[in-house]
């Protein structure tokens, strides 16, 4: 009976660990609901300032001038803060090589402490700073964020942003003005707002905007970021959860046969007891 046993208590921990996978599965995916029903807005928020930014922007008495181009480009890479998320982070870490082959001189920052660890002996001359597990955290991670750019960028060049979202991985610019601006006729036709109304001077008009856009944008990045983090661990906890179920039936299988083994001893014992 040894062997039912072991089985047996097999089948038990099979039965926990799914139950423990379904449990992350749904966790991943509550998760992926909620930033999937916010993004709409936010990127509305997002092309709003934009367009409200580039209406202040014609003026040639508001444009800042070009940072030296010999200074290097700081990059704010957001990863995952928490792992089983299949190839999310190694598709970044490809990213990072295209982004370091553009420009070898780039600096980075990377948010999350998973894509911190894959990198770690992969490339040189990284900052790793706190990610965001969810939506919940978001705030307090994009005032965290803001700040560490803003410390980080001095030297530099400009500010940008890399992150993951469903078509691949998307580079923008946050610093000194966010890119993409909108110019030209026809991105002024697409554009759903005229001049703002408003009692600032444009200087300072403007540059209120610009904290927000760049804010806007790298919150839309979050989100996109979380929403492709969400949908990969959902999509892994699922081949989890097929692999258990396989290794469940192979379990079922072995006691079946152990278990008609041990009837069949049982009766050939008793038929030789009775000759």
């Amino acid at each position: 009976m040894s062997g039912q046993s072991e089985l047996r208590e097999r089948a038990q921990l099979l039965s926990e660990l799914r139950q423990i996978v379904q449990a992350m599965k749904n966790v991943a995916f509550a998760e992926l609901q909620r930033v999937s029903h916010a993004l709409p807005a936010l990127v509305l928020a997002r092309e709003t300032v934009l367009c409200a930014l580039d209406s202040v922007s014609d003026d040639p008495g508001t444009q800042q001038a070009a940072p030296a181009c010999s200074q290097p480009a700081l990059w704010l890479v957001i990863g995952a803060e928490r792992g089983f998320c299949g190839a999310f982070n190694s598709r970044l870490v490809a990213a990072i090589d295209d982004l370091r082959r553009d420009d070898p001189q780039a600096r980075l920052m990377i948010a999350g402490r998973k894509l911190a660890d894959l990198l770690d002996g992969h490339t040189q001359g990284f900052v790793a700073i706190a990610g965001c597990s969810s939506i919940e955290d978001a705030y307090p991670a994009l005032d965290s964020w803001l700040a560490a750019v803003g410390s980080n960028a001095q030297g530099a060049r400009e500010a940008g942003l890399l992150y993951l979202s469903e078509p691949g991985p998307v580079r923008c610019r946050l610093l000194p003005a966010p890119e993409p601006m909108r110019r030209g006729d026809d991105a002024k036709q697409g554009c759903r707002i005229g001049t703002p109304l408003h009692y600032l001077p444009v200087p300072v008009l403007r540059s209120a905007l610009l904290r927000q856009a760049a804010r806007l944008l790298l919150q839309t990045g979050l989100y996109h970021s979380l929403e492709q983090e969400n949908h990969a661990r959902v999509m892994q906890m699922q081949r989890a959860q097929d692999h258990l179920e396989e290794l469940g039936r192979l379990l079922r299988r072995r006691y079946a046969r152990l278990r008609q083994a041990e009837i069949t001893n049982e009766l050939e014992i008793l038929m030789t007891s009775a000759g």
